[in-house]
């Protein structure tokens, strides 16, 4: 028996050995990843590799992706081009991969997204092997810790450049960095279209623009769904977007202190020269109708510049601003009731309370006799790329951004009712939504000619029209 014994594990041995002789690794190299934007986070959903030899009908089920420390599903593989755009006569690997956790792998304005630093890895499955033509493999080489120095996202559908120009409250000049998407349809049309700017929240500062674009889901602005809302003056769809990012935070002071009214913003001259400087090189951008939002700090720096200029915007949309309502003066109300103004926040919002902000600063605008402002007062944010997620109080630009924000507050001084009917009970002017009702917001007059100042530096153009799935956002 023991002899037996000793034979069977001789025999093991052996064929284990025949089968590490005859096992082979592929050699991958790793080339791009593509990022899709969600409503509260971002996520890696296609690697691109670049294989030693060429792969086709590979089984999905013996292969495995990492990102970042988390095993990923491969739901799809193709032949591509560098960046994983289909080429059936390719030489790289597209590996498409399902959302992790219903959303997929989340990156925070602390991670990855802003970060070289992405770990990535293929490999194939334990105990399985690649069959590649008469060739097998049991092992793929193919990994790296720089996912995320140049990766493929919605981002890349905006040319992007720098601003510089005077500061305010001190001596010198900043630069912004800015991002715009100029459908290809409204650049050569003739005629005059419209123009909607976003300005970012207290987190996406600094020079990277894609952290603007991406990490509110801004891209949401360029997608199908928003831009019909739109119309150029000779009826077509689409209108131009304009994104512009600090270094620091629309808030920040000379003295680098923040502000919430009492004292202006580092960037409020440098913000108007750059809006100015690029209608200035657009001359197709509508005067009339230059529409202005952004969520928190970029909120907060919507009403800025609706104070310092009045009837420069044709409408504003300032959502969960950070313009405290005791730093409004009462001749500034008055001002502010003169404008046409759309504001969105979540009632259950901890990190700016609506009750100090844009609640008092609403109903002291409704008492002085505003005709055209309108405030959507939701109980919490609900998701809709995840439905039934309820997502941070603070947050309600996601329904600006899933084009959620249809009902207004009824227009009076008295106590809001927050309602996640659209925001609440009256339908804007009749209009279906925030959008809607946007583009058909126009000043009276000719708007005065921007006056230029500061230095633009060029930046690149913006790729051809990308492929959007059935949410409208970008398919890699």
């Amino acid at each position: 028996m023991n002899n037996i014994k000793l034979f069977a594990a001789a025999a093991v041995a052996a064929f284990s050995a025949v089968l590490s002789a005859n096992a082979q690794t592929l050699k991958m190299e790793p080339q791009k990843l593509g990022v899709t934007t969600y409503e509260a986070s971002q996520a890696v959903n296609l690697v691109v590799v670049k294989p030693e030899i060429k792969l086709t009908n590979i089984d999905l089920s013996v292969l495995t992706v990492n990102t970042n420390g988390t095993e990923r599903e491969v739901i799809s593989c193709y032949p591509s081009d560098s960046r994983g755009d289909f080429n059936p006569e390719g030489e790289y690997l597209a590996l498409g991969l399902a959302r992790a956790n219903g959303r997929g792998i989340g990156l925070s304005k602390a991670g990855a997204i802003y970060n070289d630093a992405y770990k990535v890895s293929v490999g194939i499955k334990p105990g399985k092997t690649l069959k590649v033509g008469k060739q097998k493999f049991t092992a793929i080489e193919c990994s790296t810790e720089k996912g995320l120095v140049d990766f493929r996202s919605e981002a890349d559908y905006f040319s992007k450049g720098q601003f510089t120009g005077k500061s305010t409250g001190k001596v010198g000049d900043e630069t912004l960095t800015w991002a715009a998407y100029e459908p290809n349809s409204l650049k050569n049309d003739g005629v005059k279209n419209p123009l909607v700017i976003w300005v970012h929240g207290g987190g996406e500062g600094g020079t990277d623009v894609a952290i603007t674009l991406l990490g509110n889901e801004v891209v949401a602005l360029a997608r199908p769904q928003i831009q019909n809302h739109f119309t150029s003056e000779n009826g077509a769809n689409g209108a131009y977007i304009l994104s512009i990012q600090c270094p620091t935070a629309w808030m920040r002071v000379a003295n680098g202190s923040s502000t919430h009214g009492d004292y202006p913003s580092l960037y409020s001259d440098v913000l108007k020269s750059c809006i100015d400087n690029y209608v200035a090189e657009h001359p197709d951008v509508d005067r009339n109708r230059i529409y202005l939002g952004g969520c928190s700090n970029g909120g907060y720096m919507t009403m800025n510049m609706l104070i310092r200029h009045p009837h420069f915007f044709a409408a504003a949309y300032p959502t969960c601003e950070a313009y405290a309502d005791v730093n409004i003066s009462d001749v500034q109300i008055k001002q502010l009731a003169e404008e046409n103004i759309w504001i969105v926040q979540s009632y259950d919002d901890t990190t700016v309370d609506p009750k100090t902000h844009c609640i008092p600063t609403f109903q002291r605008l409704m008492k002085a006799g505003a005709k055209n402002v309108w405030m959507s007062m939701f109980e919490n944010v609900q998701g809709v790329d995840n439905p039934g997620t309820k997502l941070m109080g603070h947050f309600s630009w996601a329904n600006v951004f899933n084009d959620t924000v249809t009902m207004s507050q009824e227009q009076s001084d008295g106590d809001v009712k927050p309602s996640n009917n659209g925001g609440g009970s009256v339908a804007p002017q009749d209009h279906a939504n925030l959008f809607e009702w946007m583009n058909a917001q126009s000043l009276p007059v000719q708007a005065p000619a921007p006056q230029m100042g500061g230095q633009r530096q060029g930046g690149n153009q913006r790729p051809g029209a990308g492929r959007y799935d059935e949410q409208g956002r970008a398919r890699y």
